[in-house]
C-alpha cells in the first residue's frame, strides 16, 4: 500500500496581516502534481487544514477545489481527512456523504451511536481501482484529553485516552484478518518530539502522548501537529510527522515536504521525503542580531524583485530611534519584499534584573512613574531620560484630575 501524507495546511492563515492565497494555492497545486505522478492507494491529511475554527468562504472554497483537483488527479486514490485543534470538528464534516462521492472521507469527531462509541468509523478500507483491499487506515481526529470516550473501569483523562487507543488496536486486529498494511493517523503530540521553530501558541497546550500508546500493531503512524518533519522510531513501529507544507512563520527555517510512504504488513516502511517548494520564503536580515543602522543597510540591499516576507534582526543595545518605522518603510519602497517586524534581542542585563526586580508587595506600593522608570531601565539598561519621565508624570496627574470631575 502506498500513501501520500501531509498535515497542517492551516489554509486561512495571515502573517503580520499579510494574506497568504498565492502560497497555500501554490503548494496545492505540487501536492495535486505528487499525487498525479505517485499515483498512492490513499492521501492521509493529517489536521489543522485551516488555521481558524471560521475560515472566511474563499478560503473554504480553495479547500474544496483543492480536493477535487486531487480527486481528478487519481480517481483511485481514496483521500482521508481528520481534523487537528484548528479546525472546527462540525464544520468539517458538512457534507461528508456528499464527499464520499469523490473518494473522500471526513472524520472530524469521535463517532457515537445510541451513546457508544462507533469504532468501526475511524477504521476505513483502503481498495485499488479493481476493488481489491490493500491496508487499512485507522483515522483518529485530534481529541481533547478531557473529550476522549470513558469506557468502564476508566478514572482519569489518561485511562479514557489509553482505553480509546487500546479499543482501536484490538478492533482493527479483528478486522485485519488477512495480515495487510495497518496505517493509523492522527493530529497530536507524541512525547520527546521535536518542536523546532514551533509557536506554542499553535501547539495549543496539549499533553503529550507516549508512542507507545497509540498501539503496537501499526506499520506506520501518521502524524500531524507538529509543525518540523521528523520520524520517530518507538519500541513497536514508525510515527512520522510530514510537518506543515508552508511555514507558519519565521523560526520554522528547515525544509517544508509531504512524505511518500510504501508499506508491507510487519516491515518497515519505505519513506520518501518530496520537498515544497515556497513561493515566497521568509527572511530575517540580518542572519544575526544587529544595531539598528546596520540592519537597515541589508534590508536596503534586497533586490527590488525579491519576493519575500522579512523581519529585522535587532540587537537592542539602545532605544530603537523614534521614525523606525518610517525608514524601515521606506528603505522597502519600491521592492516586493514585505516586511513583517522586528525580532528583538538585548544584552544580558542580570544586573539590571537584580536592581529592578520587585516582590508582589512591594509593586503595590509603587507610584506609576516609579513603575515606568523601572520598566524602561530593564528594557533599555538606562536610566528614562527626565524628559520622558515628566511627560508620564504630568500624563498621570491630567487622569487623576478627570477622574476626580466625573466622580
Amino acid at each position: 500500500m502506498k500513501i501520500v501524507h501531509t498535515s497542517d495546511w492551516h489554509l486561512g492563515h495571515t502573517l503580520y496581516e499579510h494574506e497568504r492565497t498565492a502560497e497555500h494555492v501554490a503548494f496545492l497545486s505540487q501536492l495535486r502534481d505528487i499525487v498525479e505522478e505517485e499515483k498512492p492507494d490513499a492521501l492521509l491529511v493529517c489536521g489543522d487544514i485551516y488555521d481558524r475554527t471560521n475560515p472566511s468562504t474563499s478560503v473554504q472554497r480553495m479547500y474544496y477545489k483543492a480536493l477535487l483537483d486531487m480527486h481528478e488527479a487519481c480517481p483511485e486514490m481514496a483521500i482521508i481527512v481528520t481534523a487537528g485543534n484548528h479546525d472546527s470538528k462540525a464544520m468539517l464534516e458538512l457534507g461528508r456523504e456528499l464527499w464520499l462521492m469523490a473518494g473522500v472521507r471526513v472524520i472530524g469527531q469521535v463517532e457515537r451511536r445510541d451513546g457508544v462509541i462507533d469504532l468501526d468509523r475511524h477504521i476505513i478500507g483502503i481498495d485499488d481501482a479493481d476493488g481489491v483491499r490493500k491496508g487499512y487506515v485507522v483515522a483518529v481526529p485530534h481529541i481533547f484529553d478531557q473529550n476522549y470516550p470513558a469506557f468502564e473501569g476508566d478514572t482519569t483523562k489518561e485511562d479514557r485516552r489509553n482505553s480509546f487507543f487500546r479499543a482501536l488496536q484490538e478492533r482493527v486486529k479483528e478486522v485485519n484478518a488477512e495480515g495487510l498494511p495497518l496505517v493509523m493517523m492522527a493530529h497530536l503530540t507524541v512525547a520527546d518530539c521535536n518542536c523546532e521553530g514551533h509557536d506554542p501558541e499553535m501547539i495549543g497546550g496539549i499533553n503529550e502522548v507516549p508512542q507507545e500508546e497509540l498501539g503496537c500493531v501499526y506499520d506506520y503512524i501518521a502524524l500531524g501537529h507538529i509543525h518540523y518533519p521528523q520520524t520517530m522510531k518507538g519500541l513497536h513501529g514508525v510515527a512520522r510527522y510530514s510537518g506543515s507544507p508552508v511555514p507558519v512563520n519565521f523560526d520554522e527555517t528547515y525544509p517544508h515536504s509531504v512524505s511518500v510512504v510504501t508499506l508491507e504488513h510487519g516491515s518497515a516502511p519505505d519513506i520518501r521525503v518530496i520537498r515544497i517548494h515556497n513561493v515566497k520564503p521568509m527572511l530575517t536580515v540580518p542572519a544575526v542580531p544587529s544595531g539598528f543602522e546596520e540592519a537597515l543597510a541589508e534590508l536596503e540591499n534586497i533586490a527590488d524583485d525579491e519576493v519575500c516576507y522579512v523581519r529585522l534582526n535587532i540587537m537592542m543595545d539602545k532605544p530603537m530611534p523614534s521614525d523606525y518605522m518610517e525608514r524601515i518603510a521606506q528603505a522597502l519602497n519600491g521592492k516586493m519584499a514585505e516586511y513583517c517586524y522586528c525580532k528583538i534581542t538585548r544584552p544580558e542585563m542580570d544586573e539590571v534584573a537584580d536592581d529592578t526586580a520587585v516582590t508582589y508587595d512591594e509593586f503595590r506600593e509603587l507610584s506609576p512613574i516609579d513603575v515606568a522608570q523601572r520598566f524602561y531601565k530593564s528594557k533599555f539598561g538606562t536610566e528614562m531620560p527626565q524628559q520622558m519621565a515628566d511627560m508620564i508624570v504630568e500624563a498621570v496627574r491630567r487622569y487623576d484630575e478627570d477622574i476626580d470631575k466625573n466622580f
